[in-house]
């Protein structure tokens, strides 16, 4: 009988050092995705489309004044699978003391007409950010508590 045990444990200080770096970190913005499948999706930042696949972290400059992301979805170019119509959009001269910004692309459900699967995009403070990148698959986690209170939120203010 053979056997084998693999682990997510990953020393993201390894894999994303800007993360870790007070001065790398300045004018990014990280997005990862947590969206549960073997497909990847389309994100555009700023303009910029990128695909990024599930658990992994994508790093965008952050522009001076409005910036914007949002998911595309699986299939090339299309928004169907986003459960927002439009983009999640910030302006860095409202709160110019933030010098990064931390993303995380979560499934969800949308249930305008019936319920289907889409994904949100949601901006998240640094401490919740790290504690998702370095467990992806906690489904108890507090994190997931306060994105079903902001997805909530979301959808009915």
């Amino acid at each position: 009988m053979i056997s084998s045990c693999a682990t997510t444990v990953v020393d993201q200080r390894k894999v994303i050092p800007e993360l870790f770096d007070p001065e790398l970190k300045k004018g990014k913005i990280f997005v990862f995705s947590n969206h549960m499948d073997p497909i990847p999706l389309n994100i555009r930042v700023n303009g910029e489309v990128r695909k990024i696949k599930h658990t992994e972290t994508q790093i965008f400059d952050l522009k001076d004044g409005q910036n914007s992301v949002k998911n595309l979805g699986r299939i090339s170019g299309g928004e169907s699978s986003n459960c927002d119509k439009q983009p999640y959009t910030f302006n860095t001269r409202i709160f110019p003391e933030v010098e990064t910004y931390y993303f995380v692309i979560q499934q969800g459900f949308d249930s305008t007409i019936r319920t289907f699967t889409c994904f949100k995009d949601f901006e998240v403070n640094e401490k919740a950010f790290l504690k998702q990148i370095n467990n992806p698959r906690n489904g108890g986690s507090e994190f997931l508590q306060d994105l079903s209170k902001s997805f909530i939120n979301s959808l009915i203010f």
